[in-house]
């Protein structure tokens, strides 16, 4: 989901992303073929995904999972057949485009189907699980396809595409498996729980970084972030927007 927070812009520019606003942008993206997830998730993330691909008997966890995520993938892909819009090289072309070029810029080989749903609110999700037999499924609404500008909207997709890479939905659900246990004793519990919202957290930053390698440029991520928390378009200073971050800092 789009937890975007202010700081995020100034972590990604303090982190030495801004030199991606010097790489082509669209239509000439760079592909970052081979590209694993490990090599763009924020460090928490990528140790504690490490530490939950290493625990014993996490491939019966997994696979325990993978079943069940597909089920409910399945409701959810029912009710978005009847109630939304799906986004195909004949029903919103540029935007079907869109999603396959992040796609490629991500060497994400199956791309997920992506839906536009009628809602106010601009926003974007994903189940976070890649299916072995089914394709993944990607939802934006209305509301963020008027207020965002179409390189903006890639770059929301973008970071979509990174809970997919990422597998977020199976590795944060191994965690809270995991650690349940723990939560239940005390001090142990309140500092295993905290864990788990910085690895949340954390995962959301993975995302924005992915943002930031499908957009190639600092000011289109900056502007997705200033018109989704001023919720309106009419929000378009980045650079007043990033000083913003930095002031709360």
């Amino acid at each position: 989901m789009l937890s975007l927070l202010t700081t995020v812009i100034f972590a990604l520019l303090s982190s030495g992303a801004s030199a991606l606003s010097t790489m082509p942008t669209a239509p000439s993206r760079v592909s970052l073929k081979g590209i694993d997830a490990s090599q763009f998730r924020h460090p928490i993330d990528r140790d504690l995904t490490s530490f939950i691909q290493k625990t014993p008997l996490n491939g019966l966890a997994e696979e325990a999972i993978r079943r069940s995520f597909a089920l409910v993938e399945q409701g959810v892909r029912l009710d978005l057949l009847s109630s939304s819009v799906k986004v195909t090289p004949d029903q919103l072309p540029e935007l079907h485009s869109s999603l396959l070029e992040a796609c490629e810029v991500m060497d994400l080989d199956t791309p997920p189907e992506l839906y536009v749903q009628s809602n106010p609110q601009a926003n974007a999700f994903t189940l976070a699980l890649r299916g072995r037999n089914t394709s993944p499924i990607v939802v934006v609404t209305s509301a963020l396809l008027d207020r965002c500008s179409d390189e903006e909207v890639q770059a929301i997709i973008g970071h979509e595409l990174g809970h997919l890479k990422c597998e977020h939905s199976l590795y944060l659900t191994l965690g809270n498996v995991a650690t349940t246990p723990l939560r239940a004793l005390p001090f142990i519990g309140s500092q295993t729980e905290s864990l788990l919202q910085r690895w949340r957290l954390a995962a959301e930053y993975s995302c924005d970084r992915a943002a930031m390698l499908v957009a190639q440029d600092t000011d289109v991520v900056a502007g997705a972030m200033l018109k989704l928390f001023a919720g309106t378009s009419r929000a378009t200073n980045t650079r007043a927007f990033i000083e913003q971050s930095r002031e709360y800092e």
